[in-house]
């Protein structure tokens, strides 16, 4: 038996006599001191180096006897900082360079999360980035909190806002509109247009900053004295609760008159800053609350009374929304409007007046002023109804003249006497004529006889 041969044996007796220690130790009770622990891995160390020498581990220590090792550590609790110390003693230098390259990593890897985390954005910070809601930088938002997703209001929802309004360059506290709880009908014209649009694009819950442009503001008038012209507002606004559209079935005649005449008064705001086509709208849908409802329920039938004054009100919108039509030249439509005001009420002064303006826009001149003489008749010194009575008989007037000369000229006749006033204008423009005509040929020849006399004078 050779040298190394009986070394390995002395290796093998020794690891299992300090397994059967450490099991009597741990049968008796007895606790291994940190001291002893490390005693017997020095010792383990020192054997297996003279073993593992010479290149011969893959020889000498297969791995039978490694798993062998390992099974005896693993049915064995308090040999396990034994065993990991021996197999740590395999290679040192490899061990060493395993935990430096181990404790190497963790850095690497850290500083790899520190650069990934630089590269990606943080979620605060993007939403308190600004977004453009149009493309075209009139809306920009600042999401300030995130609301439920999916509860976006759908249009002629009832949306209830908390908002705060400001001048851009004015101080945050320095507000020109706020409200706690206001109620809007979502793209129904009862705020302004950016507004309107922002509202229909956040979640219930949801807070924001807006910065809109005075396009979608308040335009070129401005809201004197609080907003000026062609301003930039800036809205703190936060979605409370979003309902759904009111049932004109479930609302009192009351009620419905009241958000009807809401409505109009919304029309009349923007008829008044030169909006005709938001007027249109707000109009059409105060007609719709203001309509008679056939209702089923008792309680919800209207009076005698209450009807009159529901067709007063709806006779007011018909007539705002034809004035409103009638500047947009859509007179067909203003005049059905205007038609069924007046089968209600036909001596309506209002819609008498607007009908003939009406029939000017058409060029029917004749209908107009039988309009306007019906409307005088009501009115006698209302001056809008006597300007238009003068405008329409003087173009009338030019409109006889131009028959005439048409007619002169379709058929040959004589050529119209002139009047007086032309006669002396024609008279006057002949001896200005006369007059610069002798004055030239006297002028020439003054000059030629001091051209004469300047010759004589010279050769003489």
């Amino acid at each position: 038996m050779t040298s190394l041969e009986q070394e390995k044996l002395a290796t093998e007796k020794f690891i299992e006599n300090a397994v059967t220690n450490e099991r009597n130790d741990q049968s008796n009770g007895y606790k291994k001191t940190e001291s002893s622990k490390i005693e017997s891995a020095h010792i383990l160390k020192e054997s297996e180096d003279q073993i593992y020498d010479g290149n011969m581990l893959d020889c000498v220590l297969d791995s039978s006897l490694l798993k062998s090792i390992n099974s005896e550590a693993d049915s064995i609790e308090g040999f396990e900082d034994l065993t990991s110390s021996n197999l740590s003693t395999i290679d040192a230098k490899e061990i060493e360079s395993k935990g430096s390259s181990d404790e190497e990593k963790p850095n690497t890897n850290t500083s790899n999360l520190s650069e990934n985390s630089s590269n990606t954005p943080d979620i605060e910070t993007v939403k308190e980035e600004w977004s453009d809601l149009l493309g075209s930088g009139v809306i920009l938002k600042k999401i300030r909190k995130e609301g439920e997703p999916d509860t976006r209001p759908k249009r002629s929802d009832r949306c209830f806002i908390k908002y705060t309004c400001r001048l851009e360059d004015a101080d945050e506290n320095n507000f020109v509109e706020q409200s706690d709880n206001f109620e809007m009908c979502l793209g129904e014209g009862d705020v302004i247009q950016g507004l309107d649009v922002a509202v229909g694009l956040m979640n219930k819950y949801e807070c924001c900053i807006l910065k809109i442009q005075s396009r979608l503001a308040f335009g070129d008038k401005g809201s004197l004295p609080l907003i000026p012209a062609k301003a930039t507002v800036v809205y703190d606004v936060e979605l409370l609760d979003v309902k759904d559209e009111e049932e004109f079935d479930n609302l009192t005649t009351e009620d419905r008159q009241k958000i009807g005449n809401k409505k109009r008064e919304r029309g009349n705001w923007w008829y008044q800053r030169g909006e005709n086509t938001l007027a249109v709208q707000c109009y059409r849908r105060a007609l719709d609350f203001l309509d008679e409802v056939e209702t089923e329920r008792d309680a919800y039938k209207p009076t005698d009374s209450q009807l009159q004054a529901l067709l007063e009100d709806r006779l007011k919108v018909l007539n705002n929304m034809a004035s409103a039509q009638i500047k947009m030249e859509l007179y067909d439509q203003a005049l059905v409007s205007l038609q069924t005001v007046l089968r209600c009420q036909p001596e309506n002064v209002k819609a008498l007046y607007r009908k003939a303006k009406i029939h000017i826009g058409k060029n029917d001149l004749h209908q107009a002023l039988q309009l306007l003489e019906k409307a005088k008749s009501i009115e006698p010194n209302d001056c809008s109804i006597l300007k238009e009575i003068n405008n329409v008989n003087s173009r009338l007037q030019k409109q006889k003249s131009s028959e005439r000369e048409y007619a002169r000229r379709m058929f040959g006749g004589p050529l119209p006497a002139p009047s007086k006033k032309e006669f002396e204008k024609k008279e006057d423009k002949k001896k200005n004529s006369q007059f610069s005509i002798w004055s030239s040929l006297g002028a020439t020849v003054i000059l030629g006889l001091a051209g004469f006399i300047a010759y004589k004078m010279k050769y003489t």
